[in-house]
């Protein structure tokens, strides 16, 4: 009996404590699946699953031809699950060389409690591949879209580059971020049986990127920026800045801002090479500004072309400042004044002109104003108020000094000398698409005002033909057979430590407009600090030049034939007997018209000069005339042409 009580006590006892881990383990499920269900809902799915959000895929950004210059590409980047790593030092000392990071940084990293890190984004293709190899558990690889500009330096401050997330930091990337960046991509990671991480398929609506379409040429591009660059080595310059624009529409076809950077690359660079100088700095523009000057005084009808005026041998005091002329000029009419760029000539008209409405015209230009280009970052300029100017101010601003501008804004001041008095508002990006190709959005031509007269227009385009002739400071901008007109422009730097304008430093500029008489381009160049050749007659004229023969052969334009009247008059040789003595005369020109190419290359040997030979053929032209006395290193204007005419 007592051993049967004994039996059931146990019994009682094992049942109870049974029901006790029943009532325990079934509180505990009601707590964890009732109570706090949503809690360990979140730590499961925490462990078993993990989201991923991907940096999207851009627009691409087209050339005017359909180029790519920026576009997406498929790239791996590296993940790591640090709970599946044993041996964290020995996985960061591997990793550390390939992915190019530190390895303590690696391994504070993989020290994380979480399922999930970054490791390296957007590997290369090697990268990859040596890490397979090395078959460490607890790491993977994702795909990213990456951006890539497959023309490395061209056009990069303009076109500008994207961050890591693929978010657009500069240039046109960050200027048409909402068109050309899309909704980020979500990635849903599962483990697998082995504690892997594979993706899981999502189906999500996601709008697409749209792409964009420029007004930039890259062949124009290509050759701004490669005659630009020997520009700088040739001159010593520290940079350049160099635009192509259509003066009829508007469009920019080229802008360049060197030294450049590989938009690949772009972390490896100082910022001061992201900046698009076209855009965003500004200089003074120097003897540029006398196209303006004069352009207005002509619309306001208060001077005439053959109006002359007395440039005092070159020193003319305005208050108790003196200005000066690189050389000494007497009277001159307004052709000359621009032809040879005569300070003192132009602050005398300024003094007609006046204060106030040489203001109204600059700012009519376009200056001390933004263009209202599609870019960020764009400077409006240095304009004081026509108030605030002294007599003194009047003067040195009649020759470009005290007031500063960006190179766009003296880019389409130009341009609207060139097409008949309008200014236009200029425009990178032509038209914007989706991914089916249809135009969602389209730019067209603008103008914004009338600034002159389209015979004032004409008057100036004259003027500045004269400016590229053998006798102008624009003379090495020449391109036989074609009439050009230019500007040159020469500006001292405000040195801020010294308190005044330094006398080496110096902007060389040059603006041509090609050809003058029909125009297609207004082309500005502009190198900043040239320790060689430091005026824009020496330094940039040959770098427009350059640039123009480029042009001139990728567009095909013809050649104008009537070049008597771009070069200098050729006066015929008076008898056989002075033109046999010219060509032993070692110090002056002979006649070489009518002669083959062989026989006048080797009729100048020995003279010292420099050939510059176009066409094929007898000489029809040449530059230098006969008789005039030649100095070594010269250059020599020939022009051949199968038919030969005496009186050409």
């Amino acid at each position: 009996m007592k051993q049967r009580e004994f039996f059931l006590k146990r019994a009682y006892f094992l049942t109870s404590l049974i029901l006790a881990a029943l009532f325990a383990i079934g509180w505990k499920a009601g707590e964890v699946q009732i109570v706090h269900r949503y809690r360990y809902l979140a730590l499961a799915h925490k462990q078993y699953f993990y989201k991923v959000t991907l940096p999207p895929r851009r627009g691409i950004i087209y050339d005017r031809r359909g180029k790519e210059l920026a576009v997406s590409v498929r790239t791996p980047s590296l993940y790591a699950n640090p709970r599946q790593i044993r041996d964290k030092r020995k996985v960061a000392r591997l990793l550390a060389p390939r992915i190019g990071k530190p390895r303590r940084e690696i391994e504070k990293l993989l020290g994380t409690p979480r399922y999930f890190v970054w490791l390296k984004r957007k590997l290369t293709p090697s990268q990859k591949k040596e890490i397979e190899a090395l078959r460490i558990k607890g790491i993977g690889f994702l795909p990213e879209n990456r951006r890539f500009y497959p023309y490395r330096e061209l056009a990069a401050p303009l076109i500008g580059f994207v961050g890591t997330d693929s978010q657009g930091l500069e240039g046109l990337e960050r200027t048409y971020e909402r068109w050309l960046r899309a909704a980020p991509k979500t990635l849903i990671l599962d483990k697998d049986a082995l504690g892997n991480w594979i993706s899981l398929p999502t189906f999500q609506e996601r709008p697409s990127p749209y792409d964009i379409h420029l007004t930039i040429d890259v062949n124009v591009q290509y050759m701004l920026e490669k005659e630009l660059k020997r520009g700088i080595i040739e001159t010593g310059a520290k940079g350049g800045v160099g635009i192509v624009v259509d003066p009829w529409k508007g469009e920019i076809l080229a802008m360049a801002t060197l030294p450049s950077f590989n938009p690949n690359l772009f972390q490896n660079y100082p910022r001061s090479r992201w900046r698009n100088r076209a855009v965003c700095d500004l200089f003074e523009p120097g003897s540029l500004i006398k196209a303006f000057l004069i352009a207005a005084a002509i619309e306001e009808g208060l001077v005439k072309e053959r109006d002359i005026f007395f440039c005092e041998k070159g020193r003319y005091r305005v208050g108790d400042v003196i200005i000066h002329d690189a050389k000494p000029h007497g009277w001159l009419d307004i052709r000359r004044i621009i032809q040879y760029s005569s300070n003192i000539g132009a602050v005398k008209i300024g003094e007609i002109l006046g204060p106030y409405k040489y203001y109204r015209y600059l700012r009519r230009f376009g200056l001390g104003e933004k263009t209202g280009i599609d870019l960020i970052g764009e400077e409006e300029g240095i304009l004081r108020p026509a108030r605030k100017w002294t007599r003194i101010d009047l003067a040195t601003l009649c020759f470009g000094q005290g007031l500063s501008a960006t190179p766009l804004q003296l880019a389409m001041a130009f341009s609207a000398i060139a097409n008949g008095g309008k200014l236009m508002r200029p425009y990178v990006v032509r038209s914007i698409t989706d991914r089916q190709g249809r135009v969602v959005k389209e730019r067209r031509p603008r103008g914004r005002r009338r600034v002159i007269g389209e015979a004032t227009s004409k008057a100036i385009l004259s003027f500045m033909k004269s400016v590229v002739s053998a006798k102008g400071t624009g003379r090495e901008a020449r391109v036989m057979g074609y009439a050009i007109a230019g500007k040159t422009g020469t500006a001292q730097k405000y040195d801020p430590t010294l308190g005044r304008y330094s006398d080496e430093q110096f902007v060389a500029s040059f603006v041509g407009v090609l050809p003058a008489d029909d125009p297609k381009a207004v082309v500005l160049i502009m190198l900043d600090e040239p320790s060689n050749h430091a005026h824009g007659g020496t330094a940039a004229a040959p770098v427009f030049r350059r640039v123009a023969e480029g042009l001139i052969k990728y567009w095909g334009i013809p050649p104008q034939l009537q070049l008597a009247s771009r070069i200098e008059p050729l006066p015929l040789s008076p008898c056989q007997g002075e033109r046999r003595r010219l060509y032993k005369d070692p110090s002056r020109m002979p006649d070489l018209r009518g002669l083959s190419v062989r026989r006048v290359l080797r009729l100048l040997e020995g003279k010292g000069v420099i050939p510059v030979v176009e066409g094929w053929g007898l000489l029809q032209d040449q530059n230098p005339p006969p008789g005039k006395r030649l100095r070594r290193g010269e250059k020599v204007w020939l022009r051949f042409s199968p038919k030969w005419s005496s009186g050409s």
